[in-house]
């Protein structure tokens, strides 16, 4: 462990995480560096941690970042990881709103993952940004879209669908760079979404002024888990020390995240580990994993 209030140094520590940050004058609830949840039911488990970076504590801001699942169903969960632009007056709040409109969306009408060989069912996937988008646009009227919003946030969300023998199918969209993993029974990982070229930009933000279930802005990808393998959603502040982390930060946190996937770390031990000290990794930080295990069949 490091000094201060910094988890484990995975790579060179950052000399910010060194001592514990000054005290904000003012906390609320909703504004808290630190937020943990989870549970299993009926084979699906499902945790989130979040954490605000460094940058953010020492300069008394908050977390911008946020997560959200809804139950669709038994063997069904609809889920969204938002990241607020920092640039933005709210980004925060522009998260929060995306991925409860997001999550509850897709919960009330996406029926279902496309079965393989069925075309891709870019409806269902991407109509759940599209009302996370349409919420956003109603909560600043007047004020221009895009990434110059004061509620500019990143957005993935989809529906993770438990099949038979420990399997799982989901379906992704998203806007922006936040984006997902497979964590494989071997612990090693794999991206989900192609960075960037022919797959949309990552720079792209909601609201944004025309969103359409045929935007260029967004990127759709169906994922299958097989058993043992665990579906995991983070902002930037996560997925870039773990591409660049290969031999430090993917290792470590693969085994943090196989572990909690089966019910043997808890949210606030996920939390814990989210909070890693890397010289440079000063993003706020948010992950959420679901996974579908044999041993917790119904």
């Amino acid at each position: 462990m490091t000094p201060g209030w910094a988890g484990p140094a995975w790579g060179q520590p950052s000399a910010a995480s060194a001592a514990p940050v000054p005290r904000r004058p003012t906390v609320a609830a909703e504004d808290a560096a630190y937020r943990a949840e989870g549970g299993m039911s009926a084979g699906l488990v499902v945790l989130a941690a979040s954490v605000a970076g460094v940058s953010h504590r020492l300069a008394e801001r908050r977390n911008e970042d946020s997560f959200a699942w809804s139950s669709a169903g038994p063997g069904r969960l609809a889920v969204a990881v938002a990241d607020g632009v920092s640039s933005a007056g709210r980004g925060g709040e522009g998260a929060a709103l995306a991925v409860r409109a997001a999550s509850q969306w897709t919960a009330a009408h996406v029926p279902r993952v496309p079965a393989h060989g069925e075309a891709r069912d870019v409806t269902g996937c991407t109509s759940a940004l599209v009302a996370a988008n349409e919420r956003l646009l109603l909560a600043q009227p007047g004020r221009p879209a895009g990434p110059g919003s004061e509620l500019a946030t990143t957005l993935v969300a989809g529906l993770v669908e438990q099949a038979p023998g420990g399997r799982a199918r989901a379906c992704l969209a998203r806007v922006g760079d936040s984006t997902g993993f497979v964590l494989s029974a071997g612990r090693t990982w794999r991206e989900v979404f192609l960075p960037g070229g022919d797959d949309g930009p990552a720079t792209d933000a909601l609201p944004h002024p025309a969103l359409g279930l045929d935007a260029d802005v967004v990127q759709v990808v169906e994922v299958d888990l097989e058993p043992g393998e665990a579906l995991v959603l983070v902002t930037d502040g996560v997925a870039n020390p773990l591409r660049d982390g290969p031999s430090t930060v993917a290792p470590a946190l693969g085994g943090v995240v196989a572990e909690a996937a089966v019910g043997r770390v808890s949210p606030v031990g996920l939390l814990a580990a989210l909070d890693f000290s890397r010289r440079g990794a000063h993003d706020d930080r948010t992950l959420l994993l679901v996974s579908s295990w044999p041993e917790h069949g119904a």
